[in-house]
C-alpha cells in the first residue's frame, strides 16, 4: 500500500513541477484532479499533504498560488521539494522495514480498533516524530497485553506498567523461563524478557 501511496505522490510532485516551470501550462488537468481526488480520500494521507494540494482543485490555481512563491524555476522546485519531503520521507521509511506489512496483517485481525490504531499511529510518527513513534509503541504493547488478558479472563492491575504486564501474559503465554526445564528454552525465554525489560526501561525513561 505504501508503494503505491508513494507513486501516486511522486507523480503529483513531478506533474506540478512540470506546470510550475512551464508557465502554467504543461500540466495535465484531468490527471491532477484524479490524484489529488485519490490521495484526499485517504484519510492518513490528506492531512499530510502539502496545504495547496488541499485548496487547489485545478491547476489554474495551483498557478495562481506557485507563481507567488518565487519568480524563477529553481525557487519553485525548491519550494515543491519541501513541501512534498515529509509525507514521502514517511512513507520511504515504512516502505523500507520489512515486518510492517506482516505486522499489519497481524494487527488487522485483532478486534480491538484501538490497538489497531495505535499501530497506526506508530507508523506515522516512526519518521518524523520518533519520540511520539516511542510513546505510541509502548502503548500498543501495554494494549496488546491486556488484551491477550483479557481474552484469558486473568485479573489484572489497570495501573501496572509495562514491564509488569509483559511478565503476566509471557505466563499466561507459557512464555515465562521459569515454566520450562529445558536448558535451552529457559535460555532463549530469559534473554528475549530482558530485551523486552531493557526495552520497555528505555521508552519509559
Amino acid at each position: 500500500m505504501n508503494e503505491e501511496q508513494l507513486i501516486k505522490i511522486e507523480l503529483l510532485k513531478n506533474l506540478l513541477v512540470a506546470h510550475a516551470t512551464g508557465n502554467g501550462g504543461v500540466g495535465d488537468e484531468a490527471e491532477y484532479k484524479v490524484l489529488r481526488r485519490e490521495l484526499l480520500e485517504n484519510q492518513r494521507i490528506a492531512g499530510k499533504l502539502p496545504r495547496f494540494v488541499m485548496t487547489c482543485r485545478s491547476l489554474a490555481e495551483f498557478w495562481g498560488v506557485i507563481k507567488m512563491k518565487s519568480p524563477n524555476y529553481a525557487g519553485r522546485r525548491e519550494f515543491l521539494r519541501q513541501e512534498f519531503d515529509p509525507l514521502l520521507t514517511m512513507l520511504e521509511s515504512e516502505s523500507r522495514t520489512p515486518s510492517d506489512a506482516s505486522v499489519s496483517a497481524t494487527v488487522v485481525r485483532i478486534s480491538s480498533g484501538y490497538i489497531q490504531e495505535t499501530w497506526q499511529k506508530a507508523l506515522e510518527r516512526r519518521a518524523t516524530d520518533p519520540e511520539g513513534a516511542i510513546t505510541a509503541a509502548r502503548t500498543l504493547l501495554e494494549s496488546v497485553c491486556k488484551h491477550i488478558l483479557d481474552g484469558a479472563g486473568a485479573t489484572y492491575d489497570d495501573s501496572a506498567d509495562l514491564p509488569k504486564l509483559y511478565g503476566l501474559t509471557s505466563r499466561q503465554l507459557n512464555l515465562s523461563p521459569s515454566q520450562h526445564t529445558e536448558q535451552l528454552f529457559k535460555q532463549i525465554l530469559a534473554a528475549v524478557r530482558q530485551s523486552w525489560r531493557d526495552w520497555a526501561r528505555s521508552a519509559t525513561d
